[in-house]
């Protein structure tokens, strides 16, 4: 087997923003140079039914040797996709995040660098600013599902759905064993954590100006209602 890479980032995507290559290109860009480090990043194509080919043959070129993509069909959700990117590229430690990396260079620096002096996982954690600019509707799921997590799952940290997370290979093993295929995924791998003792750290990040949040459907939240239940009935009951 060869040897796992030191770092890995991985970033989940299903059907990108048109542009998103370039966005892309250029935060990575931005925070390889902020750590003064070419990191591996893994591209996990996520079953889009949009065709990426341009877009990763514009990253191979921009990104060289570091960038890598997988990918498979049909669609599956997040958490698939991140289980899939830890399978497929074997690393000491991991990061992931969005595909328009929307927290800052700093706030993604900060997590790094955390992860790389500490064991565990390393999880962003969004203060009261998030809220400032986000819709009344996300806002109550949002706060909703915070008061859960610290009243009803008494997990150390009530922002679980942050979506810039960091950690080391043993939690990794530990995101395989994890059932939750979508949105749930950030959860189910810290209650999975917490369960076993491993550290849990926070650390305040801040989301870029310019981010454009996606619209939940009523499908959708009934179907993540009914995984929050079965994660619940796992860990808790």
């Amino acid at each position: 087997m060869n040897k796992p890479n030191a770092f890995t980032l991985l970033i989940p995507t299903y059907n990108p923003s048109p542009g998103w290559d370039v966005t892309f290109n250029n935060r990575y860009q931005e925070f390889c140079a902020l750590i003064d480090e070419k990191v591996n990043v893994v591209l996990i194509n996520d079953g889009s039914s949009n065709d990426l080919t341009i877009g990763v043959e514009y990253l191979s070129n921009a990104i060289g040797e570091k960038f890598h993509c997988i990918g498979y069909t049909p669609n599956k959700g997040k958490g698939f996709a991140l289980k899939f990117g830890v399978s497929t590229f074997p690393s000491e430690k991991y990061m992931f995040t969005d595909t328009d990396f929307p927290y800052d260079s700093d706030s993604m620096k900060q997590v790094w660098s955390t992860l790389m002096s500490n064991n565990g996982i390393i999880t962003g954690y969004r203060d009261q600013s998030y809220y400032k600019d986000i819709s009344i509707y996300r806002k109550i799921l949002s706060k909703g599902l915070r008061w859960l997590n610290q009243k009803i799952l008494r997990l150390p940290i009530n922002d679980t759905q942050c979506g810039l997370k960091a950690f080391d290979r043993k939690v990794g093993e530990i995101l395989l064993n994890c059932k939750t295929d979508r949105f749930l995924i950030d959860l189910e791998l810290l209650l999975a954590t917490n369960k076993q003792k491993i550290n849990i750290i926070p650390v305040p990040v801040v989301l870029r100006n310019d981010i454009d949040f996606t619209q939940f459907n009523s499908s959708v939240l009934k179907n993540e209602f009914l995984n929050f239940l079965k994660l619940l009935w796992k860990y808790k009951l």
